[in-house]
């Protein structure tokens, strides 16, 4: 093996969402809680299991009334994003110090790339495994005094990203391995399933299982070539792997390209089965979505709708799945504004609705361009239009989200925005 010329360092939070939850409220350390997903305790899932909630047997996406079967003195507790975010930010802070290097893979996840020639001086122990456990003690250590002494990290070494991820996921929590060179990671890779690894889903995994294939040794003595035939371009990327072998680069949080569209779906309280009541809904939505464009000042072509429908017993006993859902997409000239994006919304949900309950609505805008300034209008109510849509931005920026608002939305449901938590929106990054 040539050379290492960088190392690879992942970072992951140990369950943290649980965790920020259990350092802001000392009475829930120690005990089993459940995050949920979004701000609800009902219609939802578990988001986040503390570490004492996953000993019990509580999953990430596990129904509430399933999780509470398994643990019955799980704490559920909703879910606070801004919270979240502000360990984030300090968390990035802590590892912007080390590089510039640094590719935020989700909220809690991070990749470093360290170039083995500029291992700061600072941790100049005499070769650079020393150099590297040094450095990777030092953010432990730093997370807990700039974030909270209840929070921890597993810290994955490699020399590269798919290794240094699986590092990662070794020994949590609060593990630290180092898969240093390459006959150490294929003695790793054959004790390990196929979908430990980053890049093979339970999808990939079946396909290869219907080859014949079921660990990575079965993967090496695959030709190439009959790889690339099944899988296309991505053979390539499954050859490699089973030979600790991965070619990509850490992406900068900097040179992150920006969103391909700007979306909203909201789970609602209850069925839904009126007209009126889900216009509502879409509405407050499409007002929501646009107002985030001309935020960014990005305009849309193409709005793109979904809803899931209800719980539906026969449908589930004949397929199986709890939930169906439909979606379709449409054309407009480039907009951002809500009501053309509503009626357009609602033009697609009128085409494929078929009258049953729904449980959840969404839209998006995708092919976005710069809002370029347009040629003035001499139409007294485009004029009109320009500068109330104006004038609402400026007093909800100031005073929060539909502190003015259409006549229409005044009795409609309270809907808060809330921050992804893969930080699609770039808003929410550093």
């Amino acid at each position: 093996m040539k050379e290492i010329k960088n190392w690879y360092i992942h970072i992951d939070f140990d369950s943290f969402f649980a965790t920020v939850e259990q350092q802001a409220n000392p009475r829930l350390r120690g005990k089993p809680i459940g995050v949920t997903g979004g701000d609800r305790l009902t219609r939802t899932v578990i988001g986040a299991a503390s570490i004492e909630a996953k000993a019990r047997g509580v999953k990430t996406a596990m129904r509430i009334p399933e999780a509470l079967k398994i643990c019955p003195d799980l704490i559920l507790v909703r879910g606070d994003s801004y919270k979240y975010m502000e360990i984030n930010k300090r968390f990035l802070n802590i590892l912007k110090s080390y590089t510039d290097k640094m590719e935020v893979f989700s909220i809690d996840e991070v990749f470093l790339e360290i170039e083995s020639s500029r291992l700061s001086l600072e941790f100049s122990a005499i070769d650079p495994d020393s150099r590297l456990l040094t450095l990777a003690t030092d953010i432990k250590e730093r997370v807990q005094q700039e974030g909270g002494e209840w929070l921890s990290v597993s810290i994955g070494i490699s020399y590269n990203k798919m290794l240094a991820k699986l590092a990662g996921s070794m020994y949590k929590p609060n593990g630290l391995v180092g898969i240093m060179d390459q006959d150490s990671a294929i003695q790793i890779l054959d004790q390990i399933e196929l979908d430990d690894v980053c890049g093979i889903g339970l999808r990939i995994k079946a396909r290869l299982n219907n080859m014949g294939i079921y660990t990575f040794k079965d993967l090496r003595e695959v030709p190439l070539q009959n790889l690339l035939a099944s899988f296309k371009s991505y053979g390539q990327v499954l050859y490699n792997f089973a030979r600790g072998i991965d070619e990509r680069p850490v992406v900068p949080y900097f040179e992150k390209e920006e969103v391909k569209s700007v979306g909203h779906r909201h789970t609602i309280s209850k069925d839904v089965s009126t007209a009126a009541e889900i216009k509502q809904y879409l509405l407050k939505l499409s007002e929501m979505v646009a107002r985030r464009l001309r935020a960014k000042n990005l305009e849309g072509k193409t709005i793109s709708l979904w809803y899931r429908a209800a719980f539906n017993q026969a449908y589930f006993q004949e397929t199986g799945s709890k939930f169906y859902g439909e979606g379709m997409q449409s054309t407009v000239l480039y907009t951002n504004d809500g009501m053309e994006i509503f009626n357009a919304g609602w033009k697609s949900f009128r085409k494929i609705w078929t009258d049953e309950p729904i449980r959840m609505i969404g839209i998006s805008v995708s092919n976005l361009k710069p809002a370029t300034p347009a040629t003035l209008s001499l139409l007294d109510d485009v004029k009109r239009r320009e500068v109330i849509t104006r004038a609402l931005d400026n007093i909800n920026n100031r005073y929060g989200e539909f502190t003015l608002q259409r006549g229409v939305l005044l009795t409609s449901a309270k809907l808060k925005r809330m921050p992804n938590s893969f930080m699609s929106d770039r808003r929410f990054r550093i």
